[in-house]
């Protein structure tokens, strides 16, 4: 009873807010819904600036945060109005790559182009992959490429639940085949990975035929899975890994700080690791999972049953045994 017993259920952020000083704040299931901002949620974002809160919006984009802040600005996130600062892990990677790249030149770039990430560092990217000190995974969904995720299929034909994605030989998967033979050449190569945006999927809102649909596409941090899951050695960055943690420490005190998010193998785990009082909302993949079961489930039924039968599946290997259990579970933020 992972969730049911040590964590206290409260019905929003309102109940919470004023036992803690600084807040680390996902953005994409807490805030956002892959489209809009959750109703209420700028408001009460600006509620807790002027009551003299520090928020920090801690995101595992891997765009820059420059970048960031215009998007949401056209969506009516203020900075100095409603957070303090946004940190993504791109700019943590951007700020902090050479601390982490030791005597590294030559970046190859694998998917979407993100250069905005080396700006101002003395990496040079090369387009040959066999030549390159290391391997850049750019975002997986960009143009008319969307890996989505509710709708894979392994080669014989058998739907794969969320839950299990990480759990098939990447090999096994209908439609990835442009990742496999990525992975295939970087494994025979020898190359290291640079992940910066450790999720596995995020609720994105897409275009099918036409509608705009609420979809789980597939982010970075499986295809580091499928790696590390062939013997390929893997660097990642964002939630729940230390550097964008240590990163937000140099301009937040996370004494009497709390983490909120959406995802317990990446938010709620990455403020254990650093700490911190965790905060999981039932919203965004969380409440995507939780959709998905037994309506006579009682909250804390469904908890467990999202500890018991899909947290460990979704958290990667290295971090399998570490606590994921929130200090307080949310319906929502606002």
């Amino acid at each position: 009873m992972l969730y049911g017993t040590n964590s206290v259920f409260c019905k929003n952020l309102t109940q919470l807010y004023e036992n803690y000083n600084s807040f680390l704040i996902d953005l994409y299931g807490v805030l956002f819904d892959g489209k809009d901002f959750f109703k209420g949620a700028i408001d009460f974002l600006k509620d807790m600036k002027d009551s003299g809160k520090k928020l920090i919006i801690l995101s595992n984009t891997a765009l820059i945060s420059r970048i960031c802040k215009k998007r949401y600005l056209l969506k009516g996130l203020v900075e100095s109005v409603h957070y303090d600062m946004f940190i993504s892990s791109g700019e943590t990677f951007r700020q902090t790559l050479n601390d982490h790249l030791v005597g590294a030149k030559t970046y190859f770039t694998a998917f979407a182009q993100n250069n905005d990430v080396f700006d101002e560092s003395s990496f040079l990217e090369t387009k040959s992959m066999e030549k390159a000190d290391f391997i850049y995974v750019g975002p997986l969904n960009k143009g008319e490429r969307i890996y989505t995720a509710d709708d894979l299929k392994t080669k014989s034909g058998l739907p794969i639940s969320l839950e299990n994605l990480t759990s098939i030989d990447c090999h096994d998967i209908q439609g990835l085949d442009d990742i496999t033979k990525m992975l295939d050449l970087c494994l025979k190569n020898n190359k290291l990975l640079v992940i910066v945006n450790p999720d596995i999927l995020a609720l994105e809102s897409i275009i099918v035929n036409g509608y705009s649909e609420k979809r789980p596409v597939l982010c970075q941090g499986i295809v580091g899975e499928f790696y590390e899951k062939m013997g390929g050695k893997v660097l990642y960055f964002g939630k729940p890994y230390s550097p964008i943690y240590d990163f937000a420490r140099k301009f937040v005190s996370f004494e009497n700080a709390v983490m909120i998010g959406d995802t317990p193998w990446t938010d709620i785990l990455g403020g254990n690791i650093a700490k911190l009082d965790t905060i999981l909302t039932l919203t965004g993949v969380s409440g995507e999972f939780l959709n998905t079961m037994d309506e006579s489930l009682s909250i804390t039924e469904k908890l467990d049953k999202l500890n018991e039968e899909v947290t460990k599946k979704m958290t990667h290997r290295n971090l399998f045994d570490l606590y994921q259990g929130p200090t307080h579970v949310i319906e929502s933020f606002a």
